[in-house]
């Protein structure tokens, strides 16, 4: 990902989250150094990562899909890309916050090896008041 590709990346955070990131927060993660990607297909952005890797850990900030392409492994894809970011900058684990309601998303986690380590009361905004994050680490 490049300062270009921001509003792309931008446009699927809005379509994809209840309370999505600015464009300037996306900026502000190439600008610190993290680790994002971005998947393209016929020049068009279609899905993106933000991965942040401190000493023997790394954390999955935000991954999005666009919604025409869903269902098709991309997700699965950018996770396996962050796990060997996250080798390759030392991590001995991957960590992310996932809502709670998002069961699919954690089908996925699951099934790549992510286990529950614990929950953030009231972590995400929701329709209706706040939502719990479900904490999930990967061993590496």
């Amino acid at each position: 990902m490049c300062h270009a590709d921001i509003p792309g990346v931008a446009a699927i955070e809005e379509v994809s989250q209840f309370t999505p990131w600015s464009a300037a927060q996306f900026g502000e993660c190439l600008d610190s150094g993290y680790l994002c990607d971005v998947v393209l297909a016929r020049g068009e952005i279609i899905a993106f990562q933000v991965l942040s890797a401190v000493l023997d850990e790394a954390h999955l900030l935000n991954l999005g899909v666009s919604p025409s392409w869903r269902r098709q492994g991309l997700a699965r894809g950018m996770l396996t890309m962050a796990l060997q970011r996250a080798r390759q900058e030392g991590a001995t684990s991957l960590y992310l916050e996932v809502r709670r309601s998002n069961t699919a998303a954690m089908r996925l986690y699951r099934a790549l090896g992510f286990e529950e380590t614990g929950f953030r009361r009231d972590y995400y905004r929701a329709r209706q008041g706040r939502e719990d994050a479900v904490l999930m680490q990967k061993n590496l």
